[in-house]
């Protein structure tokens, strides 16, 4: 028994350090790779945190604690306190922060579906089936390839405006849209291979709302997989590099610090953002743009990755800017990606919060996207 007891204490009190760790780790403003990846598994880390501090209480219970395990239980009580922290806006508990949609005018209604294909899924016709159930104004799609670009021509007849970068390289992007676009445009932020959407919807209503729509390149992907990498530059690699979060962030932040130029205008921003909804960079991105998330108070919707239920988390989004209301915010069945389809139907309504209640960012934000975005440029 008292080898059972000490076996014990030392996983407990190394599982306790780990996580107190990995907690710890994010508050660093760094872009490594493996720092960055520490956002995502929030919930999951505060459930291994209960587990452990169960496990101390049943320890206690046997034999008592010593002092040093005092402190780690402490310190463990402390990071799930954190980790819960991050994840409470998320849920039915937090105040909302957008509102409910009160329009009564269905012309400034605006239905947007985003979804992930993934490069070498092919169920095109689940999509089209879903397409057609759901009855979206818009669809934007992320990671389409030439393939799937040649299977939703049929899209072209209910959607006559269309904005389509297929790619092979699984940055692709298409947009179908039943209502105008005005100006639109493909470009190229931050790398020359990873395309962004930007575009001035005009709605039924005649009102302009500019839509954004990106997919920046995740933290933690094999350079050596990276198709904008040359093959000169991979030589010079070493093997096993990954990317980290720095261009990811910089596409981000560009795409805040124009959507604050554009002044007091409706503008929505969707896509796959390789990032979770409770992260620094993307609460940054919501400060400096003075963007809405109508996920908070209302529940997480994670839609990544569709293998795992206990793997899964927020990474498609849609935020919106004060001049709406959320008239519907629905996670759509999986249809074959790794990524689940994501549908929000936002309602203009230029009061539906008022300017001083939107997300403000400080001179100290305004910094950080700045050189988030210089160095993401660099290199």
């Amino acid at each position: 028994m008292p080898a059972l007891h000490a076996l014990c204490q030392l996983l407990l009190g190394l599982l306790a350090l780990v996580l107190i760790c990995v907690t710890l780790l994010p508050l660093l403003r760094s872009d490594a790779w493996w720092i960055r990846i520490l956002d995502f598994p929030r919930i999951q880390f505060a459930v291994l945190i209960v587990l452990t501090l169960m496990g101390y209480i049943a320890l206690r219970s046997w034999q008592g604690l010593r002092p040093w395990q005092y402190a780690l239980t402490a310190g463990a009580g402390i990071a799930l306190l954190w980790q819960l922290t991050a994840i409470a806006p998320y849920t039915a508990l937090y105040p909302k922060e957008m509102p409910a949609s009160t329009a009564g005018d269905v012309t400034n209604r605006i239905s947007l579906l985003i979804y992930n294909v993934l490069a070498d899924n092919r169920q095109a016709q689940a999509l089209l089936d879903l397409i057609s159930d759901t009855d979206p104004d818009l669809i934007l799609l992320s990671e389409p390839n030439q393939w799937w670009l040649e299977h939703l021509t049929s899209l072209k007849d209910d959607y006559p405006y269309t904005l389509l970068q297929p790619q092979e390289n699984t940055y692709g992007m298409l947009l179908y849209s039943r209502l105008e676009l005005v100006a639109p445009e493909i470009r190229f932020l931050i790398e020359q291979d990873v395309p962004s959407f930007r575009s001035d919807v005009r709605l039924r209503s005649g009102t302009l709302v500019t839509l954004y729509g990106i997919h920046p390149r995740p933290p933690g992907l094999p350079r050596d997989e990276d198709d904008n990498i040359t093959q000169v530059k991979k030589s010079e690699q070493q093997q096993g590099e990954r990317e980290d979060s720095d261009k990811r962030d910089a596409e981000l932040m560009l795409v805040a610090k124009e959507v604050k130029k554009l002044g007091d205008v409706p503008v929505i921003v969707a896509g796959d953002f390789n990032d979770v909804a409770w992260s620094h960079t993307t609460h940054l991105f919501q400060r400096v743009g003075g963007m809405l998330d109508p996920r908070v108070g209302r529940g997480l919707y994670n839609t990544y990755d569709t293998r795992s239920r206990i793997l899964r988390y927020p990474l498609d989004h849609a935020f919106a800017s004060r001049h709406f209301g959320l008239a519907e915010l629905r996670r759509l069945p999986d249809i074959g990606s790794d990524h689940l389809p994501f549908l929000v139907v936002f309602d203009y309504d230029p009061n539906a919060v008022k300017p001083e209640d939107k997300p403000k960012a400080d001179a100290e934000d305004e910094q950080e996207a700045s050189e988030a975005i210089k160095k993401g440029k660099a290199r």
